[in-house]
């Protein structure tokens, strides 16, 4: 009966420390590291190249290709950067390129110049162009982190597409 009422004694004891356990169980900070996992940046960091900057190509017609080239919030792309050209085209040749206007920014690298803080939506024209033809989109362009000032390197894509 001693022994009984010992450990019983010893069990009641240690219920109030078993939440305080259980706490500890998960690594301090833990779920703060989780929850900014799957957060956006903040508007004063920086992020990585392909996150800042995304391109999206889509055929749509036989000689037309729609491009989006889109800054993440916070950051712009400078229209005189943005070039493409075709690789492998088969005779496939790039006819015009045609922007929206931008916003016109001085800029302490080169100097007065149009960029883009949206999607920018740029249709391309085709010359030559047939119906299922294979063509290679090679894509490049530059922009910045506004609030930094920091200035990201070139970035080249290349995107393969079958003509509708």
């Amino acid at each position: 009966m001693k022994i009984k009422s010992f450990w019983l004694a010893i069990v009641v004891a240690a219920l109030p420390a078993l939440p305080a356990l259980a706490q500890q169980s998960t690594a301090p900070g833990l779920s703060t590291k989780v929850k900014n996992l799957f957060s956006a940046p903040k508007e004063d960091e920086l992020i990585e190249p392909d996150l800042a900057f995304t391109l999206k190509v889509a055929a749509k017609s036989t000689n037309q290709l729609n491009v989006d080239v889109v800054p993440a919030n916070g950051y712009y792309v400078y229209k005189e950067r943005i070039r493409f050209s075709l690789k492998d085209g088969s005779g496939v040749r790039i006819g015009s390129v045609k922007f929206p206007p931008g916003e016109m920014k001085t800029d302490q690298i080169f100097g007065r110049t149009e960029v883009f803080r949206n999607a920018v939506p740029i249709t391309i024209a085709l010359d030559n162009a047939a119906k299922g033809k294979s063509v290679v989109l090679s894509a490049s362009y530059q922009g910045c982190h506004e609030k930094l000032g920091v200035c990201y390197p070139p970035i080249d894509k290349t995107v393969s597409l079958v003509l509708p």
